[in-house]
């Protein structure tokens, strides 16, 4: 195990140390830097997917997604070449995934990040823009961890034998944030309407409601009422959203980058309401 905790942090050293020598626009060349950090990425891959799969998934897509291949034609004649150039919103992810899995296995005391805590409200059946909203906002968007965040849709948050309700308790307890996702789904629930609850009665914790676009504001009921809820697919309520997650993590904001993030999470609850 020690050595398996070097050999990654090596390989997540020389990758930062090729990330900071290679800047990139949107017609860059792949150079033998890049090429560099792709093996690099391939090997801290394995290393990593058992304990964080959905942050191993992006650095892997990273990966087979970095080289955009185009033809060039040249001469008189119009003949065509082949080059390949780097795809700007893959080496961004490859970036931002670098960034977590350095904080993940940093050799530092994580004590700095002990109340960095998101707690997820959700029911079940909206699981494909839960898991949507954790990769691209969260994970990608404001560079969070899996550790950072708890939501019963990630498997190892719930062991086999633990009672739930007490899982469920104490990570609220220890959030500072409560992100609910309203929907016909989260009405009908009653563990869901139990967690919101919870929240609204636990000190200093900032409850964010969300409601699905298929779902009024008047037919959320009380709960518009006790809580001001936006829209998911209002953006500048995801960017006020982004701005306050970075201030009050000290998260340095990056707002091209995040509004890619942002637009293929649009795609994701386009996809499921037309």
């Amino acid at each position: 195990m020690e050595q398996n905790h070097s050999q990654l942090r090596n390989l997540i050293d020389s990758a930062k140390t090729l990330l900071k020598g290679i800047s990139i626009n949107y017609n860059t060349e792949i150079g033998p830097r890049t090429r560099q950090l792709v093996e690099l990425s391939n090997q801290i891959f394995p290393i990593i997917k058992d304990d964080h799969p959905t942050i191993a998934d992006i650095l892997l897509n990273a990966t087979l997604t970095i080289v955009n291949r185009q033809s060039i034609p040249i001469g008189p004649y119009g003949q065509i070449v082949y080059k390949d150039f780097i795809n700007a919103y893959s080496f961004g992810d490859l970036r931002t995934a670098i960034k977590v899995i350095d904080s993940l296995y940093s050799n530092k005391s994580l004590s700095a990040r002990v109340n960095r805590k998101v707690f997820i409200s959700h029911a079940s059946d909206d699981a494909s823009i839960v898991k949507a909203f954790i990769k691209e906002i969260l994970m990608l968007g404001c560079r969070f961890s899996t550790q950072d965040i708890f939501c019963t849709l990630d498997h190892t948050a719930i062991r086999t034998g633990d009672d739930f309700r007490d899982i469920i308790v104490d990570n609220m307890k220890n959030c500072d944030y409560v992100i609910c996702f309203i929907s016909e789904n989260y009405k009908k629930s009653e563990v869901c309407q139990n967690e919101m609850g919870a929240a609204w009665a636990l000190e200093n914790k900032r409850v964010l409601p969300f409601k699905f676009p298929n779902l009024s504001f008047q037919e959320i009921g009380f709960l518009n009422v006790v809580k001001q809820a936006a829209d998911i697919t209002d953006e500048s309520k995801l960017d006020e959203l982004y701005v306050e997650l970075c201030d009050h993590y000290d998260v340095q904001q990056d707002f091209i980058h995040f509004n890619k993030r942002k637009a293929d999470f649009m795609k994701v609850v386009n996809e499921n309401f037309d």
